[in-house]
Parts: C-alpha cells; sequence; structure tokens
C-alpha cells in the first residue's frame, strides 16, 4: 500500500542517515587508533566503514539529509556541517531552514553563524531582528562582528555588545588584544563606548587597556608613525578614562604605572653599557634606587601584590641590540579581587596590615625590555593558551605553560 511504502522510504532514509554519522564516527575512532595507518594496527572492518564513506553522494541527497534532520531534530541538524565538513550543500541548506524559522535553534550559539552572514547583513535581511534575543555567543565570536569578516550593522554591534558586559572582567582581559584592534573598525562607535565602561568595572582591567591602547597607537617601535586608523580614537578613550579616575582609583593608577615604568625604563638606561660586569653593575646600581610602592603588581600577573624587589639579583640577558634583564619580586598570592580591594584602600603604607591580608608569600621573576615590539609574543602565548583549555577539555594529555607577556608601549 501507499502507507507502507512511505513507511520504508521513511525508515530507510533515517537508517542512512544514522549509518552515515556512525559511519563518520568509527572512522574518527579509527584514525586515533591507528593515525599512520600502520598494517599490524588495522582492525577488521575497517575496509566496510571506508567503502561507505567514499560512496558517491549527490547534491539532491545532501539537501533532502539536511531537511530529514532538521525534521528529527533542529539541534541534530545545526551540527552536520560540522560532521560533513566538505558538503556545501548541507551547509547551504542548514542556512536556508534556520532563517526560515530562526526561533526553533535560538537557544544554540551555533547555530547563528547560518542566520548572521556577511550576505544577510549586506541586505539588511529581516531575520537579522532574531539576533537581538539569541542565546549568547563565545567573546571572541561577539568581537568578530567588529572585524573585516562582517560588514557594519546596528543590530550585530548591539548584539556583540550585550554578550560582552556579561561576561567576568578576567575573560574580557584574555581578549583586550583583539578587543582594541576591534577599535579599528568601530564605524559606530559601540566598542570605544564598551570599552570605556568595561574600564569602570575593574583598575586591573582598566590598566591592562590602557597598557595595549598605548602600545598599539603607533606601528612603529620608536613612537614615530602613529597608526591612521587608532591613534586619534585611542587616544581619546585612554584620556577619558585616565580623567575619569579619581580618588584611591587614580591614587593605584598613577603608583603602578610609576613604579613599573621607572624599572622598564632601567632597560633603555643600561643598553648603552658594554655586555659583561659593566652592564651587570649598572643594573643592580639602577635596582637599588627603585623603592617598593605597596599596592603594585606586576603587569603579567594581576593576581599577586608586589611586597619587595630584590636589587642583587638582577641579570641582564642575552640580546643583540637590546637590553632586556630579569628582576626577582616578592610577592603575595592573593588573588585579583583582594588585590584590587587591597591596593584600593586607604591605608596601602601600612604594610604590617597587608602582610596579615594576604596569602601565600613567594620570589617571582619577571623579565623587563625596551626596544622590542612583543605584540606578536602576546598573540602567540594567546593560542597556545586557547590550545592548553580544547587539551584539557577532550582529555589530551599535554604539557603547555603559556606565560604571560604584557606590552605597555610600542617599544
Amino acid at each position: 500500500s501507499i502507507f507502507v511504502d512511505y513507511f520504508v522510504k521513511d525508515y530507510v532514509r533515517k537508517r542512512n542517515l544514522i549509518l552515515s554519522l556512525l559511519a563518520l564516527e568509527i572512522e574518527l575512532l579509527m584514525t586515533w587508533h591507528n593515525p599512520t595507518a600502520a598494517p599490524e594496527a588495522i582492525i577488521q572492518g575497517e575496509e566496510t566503514i571506508s567503502k561507505w564513506r567514499n560512496q558517491p553522494i549527490t547534491e539532491r541527497t545532501w539537501k533532502e539529509t539536511a531537511r530529514l534532520a532538521w525534521e528529527i531534530s533542529p539541534t541534530l541538524a545545526v551540527f552536520l556541517p560540522c560532521r560533513f565538513k566538505n558538503s556545501d550543500e548541507i551547509k547551504d541548506e542548514i542556512s536556508r531552514l534556520v532563517r526560515l524559522n530562526p526561533i526553533v535553534v535560538c537557544h544554540i550559539p551555533e547555530a547563528l553563524q547560518y542566520l548572521v552572514t556577511s550576505e544577510s547583513i549586506l541586505h539588511d535581511s529581516p531575520e537579522l531582528t532574531h539576533m537581538l534575543t539569541w542565546t549568547p555567543v563565545s567573546p571572541i565570536q561577539a568581537l568578530s562582528y567588529f572585524s573585516r569578516q562582517y560588514p557594519p550593522h546596528p543590530i550585530t554591534a548591539q548584539y556583540a555588545i550585550r554578550n560582552l558586559i556579561n561576561y567576568d572582567p578576567n575573560v574580557i582581559m584574555f581578549c583586550i588584544p583583539q578587543l582594541v584592534q576591534a577599535v579599528r573598525y568601530d564605524s559606530m562607535g559601540y566598542i570605544s563606548q564598551f570599552i570605556r565602561w568595561a574600564a569602570t568595572t575593574s583598575q586591573l582591567l582598566s590598566h591592562q587597556l590602557i597598557w595595549n591602547m598605548q602600545t598599539n597607537m603607533y606601528k612603529d617601535e620608536d613612537q614615530q608613525e602613529p597608526d591612521q586608523d587608532l591613534y586619534e580614537p585611542l587616544e581619546h578613550i585612554t584620556n577619558t578614562i585616565v580623567d575619569s579616575l579619581s580618588g584611591p582609583a587614580k591614587e593605584f593608577y598613577e603608583r603602578e604605572f610609576d613604579f613599573f615604568g621607572k624599572i622598564t625604563a632601567i632597560s633603555g638606561e643600561i643598553r648603552n653599557y658594554p655586555k659583561g660586569k659593566e652592564r651587570k653593575e649598572a643594573l643592580l646600581k639602577a635596582l637599588r634606587k627603585i623603592k617598593v610602592q605597596l599596592g603594585c603588581y606586576l603587569p603579567s600577573n594581576a593576581e599577586a601584590l608586589v611586597l619587595d624587589i630584590d636589587p642583587e639579583k638582577g641579570i641582564p640577558l642575552q640580546s643583540a641590540a637590546k637590553a632586556p634583564f630579569l628582576a626577582r619580586f616578592k610577592v603575595s598570592l592573593c588573588g585579583s579581587d583582594q588585590l584590587e580591594r587591597l591596593a584600593m584602600s586607604s591605608d596601602t603604607n601600612n604594610t604590617n596590615n597587608h602582610k596579615m591580608s594576604l596569602g601565600v608569600e613567594l620570589w617571582q621573576a619577571a623579565i623587563f625590555k625596551v626596544g622590542d615590539d612583543v605584540r606578536q609574543d602576546m598573540l602567540a602565548l594567546q593560542i597556545i593558551g586557547l590550545f592548553k583549555n580544547i587539551f584539557l577539555k577532550v582529555g589530551i594529555d599535554v604539557f603547555l605553560f603559556p606565560y604571560k607577556v604584557i606590552a605597555t608601549s610600542p617599544g
């Protein structure tokens, strides 16, 4: 009968979808098991999986597969392109289905990429309004709406800012390089406004933003070539943030920037001394002049308060043209929240009070240098940090140690 024929065809379609997904998963496990395709490690039945995966599939079949998955579960359909990466037909069909009925997948962050594309933004598609009620995406995905990847649009900008506002300052701190560069494409002023707002939520975040903006105002290390796109907006944002500081916040800012400005400047001072004993003596002499100001922290470690500096353990490091040096600091690991609270307190000169309030004390080394652009180092270490999180998430036992590098000025 017609009903039986329909039932059989529907069963076969669902069976093929399940087998395709199962074959793909088995193929992934086979790759993990035998990545080099060693003959002695081949499992019986592998050729059956390969034969199934290699059979030709028409464009029509791919589209029908996408529609079937959507009928079964829109969530399943949204993730099909992640499984069948070589099929543009599936991706196009999923995009069409999401645009037709965005409400059923608005709770899935990964579905947003099928609703919001460069084409839909350029054509100001009516369905873009659904973006305003979409579930949050990652900070990097939110910042991508202020990049060359997407044309500027009020709706994408409002959605991105709504996402960023809800993230913890520590999360925003990780994305500072991308956040500052987003000002380059901020034609409507949303990112500039967000940076000014974010600086009021955390003084530690404010300091990191100022350092990064000062670094990116210029293209060269000597601060002779302003970045035509970034110099004026970043200078305005920086001045606005600094001018808005008052009371303990202003004292904290001035103390931190003055203290580590003096320490970093030592690299430039000892640069003219011959390498070896003379440079070493010049370094130790300069370190002895530094007076520790309670209520400061290492720019590369915003979770430890600096208690003291070891003026006798400074070490000039090898460099062809620069003069980097290593200095040791006595710090207390108190966490970023307590650090900010103590640094903003009115009794930063009370050493005994600080020692009673702090945690574990230890000696920590940091390297300082001038005349070297470390922005690429920051990005490389950011990638290493992302991979560390990925490896932990999927259970890969690989040790990574992404140490912190902070650029406080162009050179």
